[in-house]
C-alpha cells in the first residue's frame, strides 16, 4: 500500500515581466508596473514504504545536526523551520529532499489561479459568481481535498491501494468531496498535520521551498521548478510532477462548493486527538507562537506522532461532537484544569481521558 501526504497554501505573487522591465511603458522609470498574483497551491508526498516516519526523523535528525542547528521540535513545519534555521533553510530543506529519495515514489504540486472572469460556485443551491481572487480569498481552506482527489484520479486505477493523510482543513461541499466519500476512499485528516504527521510535514516543507523560491509566472513548469532545480539527481527530478486544477471546466466545476455547507470531517479525523486545555490570560493569537515552541505543546506533539494521532486545541464549541475515548484532553494551567472538570460534570458519552501535563513532561 502506498501513503501520500497533503498539505496546501495560498502563494502571493508580485512580479514584473521581463519584456515590462527592460522596456518600461514610460520612459525614466526603472521598470515596468508589477503584476499580482495568487494562487492556491498544494503537494503531497507519496512513499511505499511502510515505516517512512522512522526514515523521516533520522534524517531530519542527521541533516540538523550536519548544519549545526538544534532541533527543538520533534518534525517541523515549513514557517516553523523558516523561523529557527534562516537563511540554511534551503540547504537543509534540499538535503531532506535529496536523502529521502529512495523513499519516494513521486511529488505531485497543484496550482489554480481560475484564469477567468468568475467562479461559479453553489451551484445546487442559491448560486453565486465570485472574481478568482474572491474565491481564493474565500475558499483558500479546502484546496488540500481538491488535491486529494485529482491525485486519486490519476492514481486509484493502478493495482496499488492508497491511504491519504490530509492537513484538516474547512471547506464547503463540493462534487470531488461527495465523489471520494462514494467510492469510500481511505483518508484521515490530522489536525496540526504537518506537525503530527511526517509526510504532511514534508509536503509543507516543499509548499515553503515553494513559496520561497518560485519566481516569475505561475505555470506548471515554475510551480515544480523550485523542487526540480533542488534534485541532485534526474531520477528524483522526474518524480515531480505539476497539474493545473484550473485549466479545465469540469474539474473546476468538481472542485468549487456545490451547496453553502461545510464538509463534515467528523468521521476522517485521526485518533487519537490530544486535546490541548489552554486558556492564557492575554488574547491566545498573542502568545501562541511563543506557546508552539514550549517543552510542553512538543511534548505533546511527540506523543501525537508516537501513536500516530494529531493535536488540537480544545474547542467546547465542538469536539464533544467527534471526540471518543481513544482521546485525551491535556489541561495546561489550574484554570485549565478547573474548565475541564466542568466539562467533564456534563456527563458527555465517549469523554477523553485527563492526563496531566507532567505526563507528558519528561
Amino acid at each position: 500500500m502506498f501513503t501520500s501526504g497533503f498539505d496546501s497554501m495560498v502563494l502571493n505573487k508580485e512580479f514584473t515581466p521581463l519584456e515590462e522591465y527592460f522596456n518600461p511603458p514610460q520612459s525614466g522609470q526603472p521598470h515596468g508596473k508589477p503584476i499580482i498574483l495568487k494562487a492556491l497551491v498544494g503537494a503531497s508526498v507519496t512513499t511505499p514504504i511502510p515505516n517512512f516516519d522512522d526514515h523521516y526523523q533520522t534524517v531530519l535528525k542527521t541533516i540538523l545536526d550536519k548544519y549545526g542547528i538544534r532541533q527543538e521540535k520533534p518534525i517541523y513545519k515549513g514557517a516553523h523551520m523558516v523561523k529557527q534555521v534562516g537563511a540554511k533553510f534551503d540547504g537543509i530543506a534540499t538535503d531532506i529532499l535529496n536523502d529521502l529519495e529512495w523513499i519516494i515514489a513521486h511529488i505531485d504540486l497543484y496550482f489554480a489561479t481560475y484564469s477567468k472572469p468568475y467562479v461559479s460556485i453553489f451551484g445546487k443551491a442559491q448560486g453565486q459568481r465570485l472574481s478568482p481572487l474572491e474565491y481564493i480569498d474565500k475558499h483558500q481552506n479546502g484546496f488540500a481535498h481538491a488535491c486529494a482527489w485529482w491525485h486519486w484520479q490519476n492514481y486509484s486505477k493502478s493495482e496499488e491501494t492508497f491511504e491519504y493523510h490530509i492537513d484538516h482543513f474547512e471547506g464547503k461541499s463540493t462534487p470531488a468531496w461527495t465523489e471520494m466519500e462514494t467510492s469510500k476512499v481511505n483518508m484521515k485528516t490530522f489536525y496540526s498535520g504537518c506537525e503530527c504527521d511526517c509526510l504532511i510535514s514534508f509536503a509543507d516543507l516543499l509548499l515553503k521551498m515553494i513559496d520561497i523560491f518560485h519566481f516569475g509566472a505561475i505555470d506548471y513548469r515554475s510551480i515544480a521548478q523550485p523542487i526540480r532545480k533542488r534534485c541532485k539527481t534526474f531520477a528524483l527530478s522526474k518524480k515531480v510532477k505539476s497539474y493545473n486544477l484550473s485549466k479545465f471546466d469540469w474539474v473546476i466545476r468538481a472542485t468549487v462548493p456545490e451547496l453553502p455547507l461545510d464538509i463534515n470531517l467528523n468521521g476522517y479525523v485521526k485518533h487519537p486527538i490530544y486535546f490541548i486545555a489552554w486558556s492564557p490570560s492575554l488574547p491566545r493569537k498573542t502568545v501562541k507562537k511563543s506557546f508552539e515552541w514550549s517543552k510542553f505543546y512538543n511534548a505533546v506533539i511527540r506523543k501525537a506522532i508516537k501513536t500516530k494521532g494529531c493535536v488540537k486545541f480544545l474547542d467546547f464549541d465542538r469536539d464533544m461532537t467527534f471526540w471518543d475515548s481513544s482521546d485525551f484532553i491535556v489541561p495546561w494551567e489550574p484554570t485549565d484544569e478547573e474548565h475541564v472538570r466542568l466539562l467533564s460534570s456534563m456527563g458527555f458519552d465517549n469523554m477523553p481521558a485527563i492526563a496531566k501535563a507532567s505526563d507528558f513532561i519528561t
